[in-house]
């Protein structure tokens, strides 16, 4: 099992950024910083520790906001301050900058080439909207693909770990003006940004990413990669314009001749292997996206589905196929796995066309 991420900031993570702001700013409590936070962050979960370490940092530097947001910055300006160490920084400026927008914003610009604003920028979404797009559509032209990234990434409606913005749930075109000045970025971290934010406005708004899918696809310096990328939930709901974007057979015409789960009893940390058989009942070829459904087993003995990649699989009239999946299950960041019987069941094209179940015999550690 993983180590938990909120364990990679502890005391030497701290006494690092300690050293880092006493050289920026000689009056910073270095001790003092260490000793208030190594002790008070062993009984927080991550962002809590993340939040703690940046209202630490308010509380010894400067009164005066904007001096203390330039030691931030300068302190952001070092190697050995990149990534996780930096998170906090990002932190700071989401916290305690509301008041001072146009300072706060330029800071972001700077601090997101060390770890992404995007958690930071949202409650100047919430708070200063418009001139957070006139920012953001200026970071579009960034050299700096982790400042292009910033726009599409901080702007999803349904940001993993963000906040929640109204305005981004009730306009979709807040975001989709700036995906479309990003959707030929060569940087495949920011595409990938733009697809993942895509993905996420077809929660709300299935027909219209298939209609931006449709009308990008016809521009061959897209890259192909995004849309599928993009369009990925919705295949797996099997909508029907998604899987026409992508060339899939919208109605599929095929029979099951067998669906099996092996093991049908397996402990934590072993493999399931499904097998399928698949026959054309059609005249013509189908191009088929073949996916697979686990009903994992809660707490409370309820179940949750979610949905797994399979293959995809050309079909030719009368033709069968026969196919093997193999997954292991295990605790993942993600998820904790209970004993019970899990529902598995085999889609095609979005559509439930078998089903079976494997029955877990323990339980994730806690």
């Amino acid at each position: 099992m993983a180590e938990p991420l909120k364990n990679q900031f502890d005391r030497a993570l701290l006494e690092r950024l300690a050293r880092r702001f006493h050289d920026v700013h000689p009056d910073f409590d270095e001790t003092g910083f260490v000793a208030t936070l190594a002790t008070a962050l062993s009984a927080l979960e991550l962002k809590d520790r993340i939040n703690r370490v940046a209202d630490e940092l308010r509380a010894l530097l400067p009164d005066d906001y904007p001096t203390a947001l330039a030691i931030v910055v300068d302190a952001a300006d070092d190697p050995g301050i990149e990534g996780f160490p930096a998170w906090p920084l990002c932190s700071f400026v989401e916290r305690h900058g509301l008041d001072h927008p146009a300072a706060s914003l330029a800071a972001m610009e700077s601090l997101t080439r060390s770890f992404s604003c995007e958690f930071a920028i949202r409650p100047f979404l919430e708070h200063h909207l418009e001139s957070t797009r006139t920012s953001l559509r200026g970071w579009t032209r960034s050299p700096d693909e982790a400042v292009r990234r910033l726009p599409s990434e901080g702007t999803r409606p349904h940001l993993p770990w963000g906040p929640k913005v109204q305005a981004l749930l009730d306009d979709p075109d807040i975001g989709i003006e700036l995906l479309e000045l990003l959707r030929h970025d060569p940087s495949e971290t920011v595409r990938r940004s733009v697809a993942n934010h895509l993905n996420d406005i077809a929660r709300n708004h299935p027909d219209l990413v298939v209609e931006i899918c449709t009308r990008w696809q016809s521009d061959p310096t897209i890259e192909p990669s995004m849309i599928r990328h993009a369009l990925r939930s919705l295949v797996k709901k099997g909508h029907p314009g998604a899987l026409a974007v992508l060339g899939f057979t919208t109605s599929p015409e095929v029979d099951v001749a067998s669906f099996s789960i092996d093991p049908a009893t397996l402990s934590l940390g072993e493999s399931i292997t499904l097998t399928t058989t698949l026959a054309s009942t059609a005249s013509s070829p189908q191009h088929l996206v073949i996916d697979f459904v686990v009903h994992h087993v809660g707490a409370s003995g309820a179940t949750t589905p979610k949905v797994f990649k399979w293959t995809t699989v050309d079909l030719g009239p009368g033709e069968s196929v026969t196919l093997r999946k193999r997954r292991r299950i295990a605790t993942a960041s993600t998820r904790r796995y209970h004993a019970g019987v899990h529902r598995v069941e085999l889609q095609v094209a979005g559509q439930a066309r078998a089903e079976g179940a494997f029955e877990l015999l323990d339980s994730s550690p806690r």
